[in-house]
């Protein structure tokens, strides 16, 4: 549409175009299909909700196993625009197609206990505080329902540390802050997936799957948890 694609002409920077190639590259390579699989996540018949779904290549994936509905959302517009636009017109034999709604944790604008399966993958090192964002991401999950993350560990700036030059300090420094402070003054931080699994078991959420794809001078770089919500909520919690 002609207000669609003035937007895009009007924001879409470098850094946007090079993050969009960088994930259909990954959707066409099984990098996006290998995800799931490591987590054993099937949408099949499922209610589902991406969230942080960037330009929807994860979206294509679940989109493929038949899920009853699909959700992306995003707080970048320019994503959601190109995610929309490009699954309708290129992609083909898809049997549900994806909503794609502007949102952004820690407030997601659903009822709670509406969804089978939730996906939020590198979302953590960006959201305000993990607590919240977990809490937010386990209410809008029905019991028994699925929460698949993932998220970059200590060892993941040191893979990049000659060619990013000061940005993986800023990481190491935006986590110390968060860590001590308490507030993400610098977005972009790092978890111990240890930690974020206390966290999920805290608000009852019980994780199945933890899987690396690299770690890094033996501390990992990419974490990624499956986890499960009890069908009963502790008291404490509730």
């Amino acid at each position: 549409m002609r207000s669609d694609s003035l937007l895009m002409k009007n924001r879409l920077t470098k850094w946007h175009s090079a993050y969009i190639q960088n994930a259909y590259h990954e959707l066409k390579r099984g990098t996006t299909r290998q995800q799931l699989d490591v987590l054993n996540i099937k949408a099949t018949d499922k209610k589902v909700l991406d969230v942080g779904c960037g330009p929807g290549n994860l979206l294509v994936e679940l989109a493929a196993d038949a899920p009853e509905h699909l959700i992306g959302v995003d707080v970048d517009e320019v994503f959601l625009v190109f995610g929309r636009s490009h699954i309708e017109n290129s992609i083909e034999d898809l049997t549900v197609t994806p909503t794609f709604l502007r949102a952004s944790l820690p407030t997601l604008p659903f009822a709670d206990e509406i969804f089978d399966l939730v996906t939020c993958f590198l979302v953590m090192p960006h959201v305000p505080d993990d607590s919240v964002a977990l809490l937010e991401l386990a209410r809008v999950l029905k019991p028994g329902g699925t929460l698949a993350i993932s998220g970059h560990g200590f060892g993941f700036p040191l893979r990049y540390l000659k060619r990013l030059r000061l940005k993986p300090l800023q990481m190491y420094l935006a986590t110390l802050i968060y860590k001590y402070i308490g507030k993400k003054w610098i977005r972009n931080t790092l978890q111990s997936d240890k930690e974020i699994c206390a966290l999920l078991n805290n608000i009852g959420l019980a994780p199945e799957v933890r899987h690396y794809n690299q770690k890094v001078l033996g501390c990992v770089s990419t974490y990624w948890i499956k986890a499960i919500k009890n069908e009963t909520i502790p008291k404490a919690i509730q």
